[in-house]
C-alpha cells in the first residue's frame, strides 16, 4: 500500500531516522489506514529479546507494593522496558503459576517478593538478559542481587513503642510465618519485648491470617474486641491495621484510649486516618527503584549484590493519648 520494501517498513518502525521523512509518512499513513500495530511476538523471536520484565509482589492492591511498583516502572520506562505484573496474595501455588506464565511470556528479567524462598521456583530466569533481583531477602542458594528492609528492627520499634506505653496484652496480627518478612516482623516483636525484661508468652497474643488485607484484619480483631483480651494491637501491614480501626470503630472501642493500634508500611493513607496510624515507615518507592536499577545493570551488579534500606517508626494518635 505504501509502495515500499518491506526493509523500509521495519526502519520505520524500528530505526525511524534512517527514513527520509516524505517516505516514512507515506508508510505511517498506510499503518493507520490499515491499522496496523507491530506484533511484539514476531520481533522477540527475531532479536530474542522481549524487553519485558516481570514483577512478582504479594498484593498489587496494597499501597506499599503499588508505590514499590511505581518505583520499579520509573526505572524500567527509563530503560524502554515494561512490566508485566503478578500478585501471590501469600499462596505459594499461586506464585509458582505466576512465574510459569512470565517464563512462557519470555520476560528478560525477574523482580520478586518470595513468599516461599524456593530458588528452584525462578531458576528459569536466572539466565535471561537482566537475570533475577529479589526484595526483602536473598533465598539460600540464589546468586541474584537483593534489596531489603531490616524487618527484625521494624517490628521491635513498633512493639517496643507499645510496651513502653504500658501495654502488657498486646496483639501481633501476622501473616504465615512461611513468609520470610512475617517471621522477622514476628521475631522482632518478641525481641522488643524480652529486651525490656518480660517474657513473650505473657505479653504476645498470636494472630495469624491468610492474608493480608483490610478484611482479615477486621476479622482477626473482631473476636479479642469482644472478648477484652487485649489493650494493644499490631498489625504487620497497613492494611490490617485498616481493617482493625474499622472493626473498633463498628465496636464503638476508643482508639488509643481503649485499645492501641499501630501498623507497619506507612502507606500513603496512614496519617489521614481518625485518629492518625502509628506505623513502620518503609522507603516503597526508592525500594523499587533501587531493585529496578540492580536488574537493569545485570552486566555491572556483582553476585549476590545488595541494598539494605532502614525502617523508622512514625509515632501518631493511634498509640498514644493525647495530653490535655
Amino acid at each position: 500500500m505504501a509502495g515500499v520494501s518491506l526493509g523500509t517498513v521495519s526502519n520505520v518502525l524500528n530505526n525511524p531516522d534512517r527514513v527520509v521523512p516524505k517516505t516514512r509518512e507515506r508508510v505511517e499513513r498506510a499503518m493507520r489506514e490499515l491499522g496496523f500495530v507491530p506484533s511484539r511476538a514476531a520481533g522477540q523471536l527475531r532479536s530474542r529479546r522481549s524487553e519485558l520484565i516481570g514483577v512478582v509482589v504479594p498484593d498489587v492492591g496494597n499501597p506499599f507494593w503499588a508505590s514499590v511498583l511505581r518505583g520499579i516502572e520509573t526505572v524500567a520506562d527509563g530503560a524502554g522496558l515494561t512490566m508485566v505484573v503478578g500478585s501471590t496474595r501469600q499462596d505459594p501455588a499461586r506464585q509458582r503459576h505466576v512465574l510459569r506464565v512470565l517464563e512462557s511470556q519470555g520476560v528478560d528479567g525477574l523482580v520478586i517478593a518470595p513468599i516461599v524462598e524456593r530458588a528452584e521456583d525462578w531458576a528459569a530466569f536466572e539466565d535471561r538478559r537482566f537475570g533475577v533481583v529479589t526484595l526483602e531477602r536473598q533465598a539460600a542458594g540464589s546468586s541474584g542481587a537483593w534489596v531489603s528492609l531490616d524487618n527484625v528492627e521494624g517490628a521491635r520499634q513498633a512493639m517496643g513503642h507499645l510496651v513502653d506505653q504500658g501495654h502488657r496484652r498486646i496483639a501481633l496480627v501476622n501473616g504465615p510465618t512461611s513468609v520470610s518478612w512475617c517471621a522477622e516482623r514476628r521475631e522482632g516483636a518478641v525481641q522488643a519485648v524480652t529486651e525490656r525484661g518480660l517474657r513473650a508468652s505473657d505479653v504476645v497474643v498470636d494472630v495469624v491470617v491468610g492474608d493480608l488485607t483490610v478484611e482479615e484484619g477486621a476479622r482477626a480483631v473482631e473476636p479479642l474486641l469482644a472478648a477484652g483480651l487485649v489493650s494493644a494491637v499490631m498489625c504487620v501491614n497497613d492494611m490490617l491495621a485498616l481493617g482493625a480501626l474499622l472493626a473498633m470503630q463498628r465496636r464503638g472501642t476508643r482508639v488509643p484510649q481503649d485499645v492501641a493500634l499501630v501498623g507497619y508500611d506507612d502507606a500513603d493513607f496512614a496519617p489521614a486516618l481518625n485518629p492518625p496510624l502509628t506505623t513502620v515507615h518503609q522507603p516503597a518507592f526508592e525500594m523499587g527503584t533501587a531493585a529496578a536499577g540492580l536488574l537493569v545493570r545485570a552486566d555491572e551488579r556483582a553476585p549476590g549484590e545488595h541494598i539494605a534500606f532502614e525502617p523508622r517508626l512514625v509515632v501518631r494518635g493511634s498509640s498514644v493519648v493525647a495530653q490535655p
